[in-house]
């Protein structure tokens, strides 16, 4: 069963976050071991997408992984009209998400008086938050962003039998260092545990474990 997909965008004047967002899913898409069941962009980017709302189903939790592009900064992300933020009653992978990855500047910032640990309660489910740690940029070369994240986590391997395999923290590596200059710094943070390791997981068809039970968190930081 192919795994789903969804793209979510703020454009505030800059389509190439449009782009970044559709960039990725529509990459994948063309493969068929995925499915591009989630588009949403300005106003269609609710609040209740991300945060548990009673009556309403996060639509971000109908997809396997998903690009977001949005303003952000280390408490929280802009969707239209507010933001989501560490106060947030945020539950990341309630049913399926397992990759949330975004451009918006800052989201793990990891500091001693401000450390990426603000963002583990919002990991239910949840096996990646691929973003950074400082400010990070779009409307320029950055445009490709999720295309290249798309490449190197799973297009490649599939397109070229199998001989690129690496995993989703590399692959986010690598995007962003292609697109970004060397004052940005990429960043993740990841659950793990002992039945279900999440260091060297990769972007594939088949559905993987999810690190629940006793966890561990890690986070992790290059420059671009």
């Amino acid at each position: 069963m192919a795994r789903n997909l969804g793209s979510w965008w703020i454009k505030d004047g800059i389509d190439g976050r449009r782009l970044e967002a559709q960039g990725f899913a529509s990459t994948l898409a063309g493969l068929s071991q995925f499915d591009w069941t989630q588009d949403h962009g300005d106003s269609d980017v609710l609040e209740k997408d991300f945060v548990t709302t009673a009556n309403w189903v996060e639509r971000t939790d109908e997809v396997d992984a998903l690009m977001m592009s949005s303003h952000g900064s280390p408490s929280g992300f802009s969707v239209w009209g507010s933001n989501v933020t560490t106060g947030d009653a945020v539950d990341f992978g309630k049913s399926d998400l397992e990759i949330f990855a975004t451009h918006a500047c800052a989201l793990l910032e990891h500091t001693s008086s401000n450390p990426v640990g603000r963002w583990i309660p919002a990991f239910e489910r949840l096996h990646y938050m691929c973003g950074f740690h400082n400010s990070s940029y779009s409307g320029g070369g950055q445009d490709s962003r999720g295309t290249w994240f798309a490449i190197y986590a799973a297009w490649a391997h599939y397109m070229f039998l199998f001989l690129w395999d690496i995993p989703v923290r590399e692959a986010w590596a690598e995007a962003n260092e292609i697109v970004e200059g060397s004052q940005v710094q990429w960043a993740y943070l990841r659950a793990t545990t002992d039945a279900a390791p999440t260091y060297n997981e990769r972007l594939r068809e088949a559905e993987p474990s999810d690190p629940t039970g006793v966890r561990s968190f890690w986070t992790a930081r290059g420059t671009c």
